[in-house]
């Protein structure tokens, strides 16, 4: 039975204009590509007529890393690893990783938005790490047209 790992955002991060990548799963080198299962979102607006925020899930080739802040701490939620997560995970950039690569996008509220997507058995988003591929890193970028903050986490198999 693969181990299923989660990571908050950690603080609350502003997300004031331009896009801005609030989570990123990296995989290993030497290890099993991270499936990602589950993502979520929320937003503290207190505007109701604010403009929603565009969440998007990205593809990251990592050709550059960013400069990123601090996020949660990785837990074991399921399942039983004794070596602990292999992806490493990284979020709240000041300076954007590179190349990302948007698949998936959803408008979300900014009023006290609330979003969680949990990826159909067979379905869900896989990383890998090889020279040439684009899914290095699974990222969770959010742009928000008015000044609020986000929270999120991520869930994945390994």
């Amino acid at each position: 039975m693969a181990a299923g790992y989660a990571c908050t955002s950690g603080a609350a991060f502003a997300v004031t204009s331009g896009a801005k990548t609030l989570l990123n799963l990296i995989s290993s080198a030497t290890a099993a590509p991270p499936t990602l299962v589950e993502f979520g979102v929320s937003f503290d607006g207190v505007t109701a007529s604010a403009v929603p925020a565009l969440v998007e899930l990205c593809a990251s080739t990592q050709a550059a890393a960013g400069t990123a802040g601090s996020v949660g701490t990785i837990t074991t939620i399921r399942g039983y690893s004794g070596q602990g997560a292999q992806a490493t995970v990284s979020g709240q950039y000041s300076a954007e990783p590179t190349v990302l690569t948007p698949i998936k996008q959803w408008y979300v509220p900014a009023f006290m938005g609330l979003f969680t997507i949990q990826f159909p058995l067979g379905r869900e988003a896989v990383g890998f790490d090889t020279a040439s591929t684009s899914m290095k890193g699974i990222a969770l970028r959010v742009s928000a047209p008015a000044a609020v903050n986000v929270r999120g986490y991520i869930e994945w198999d390994e």
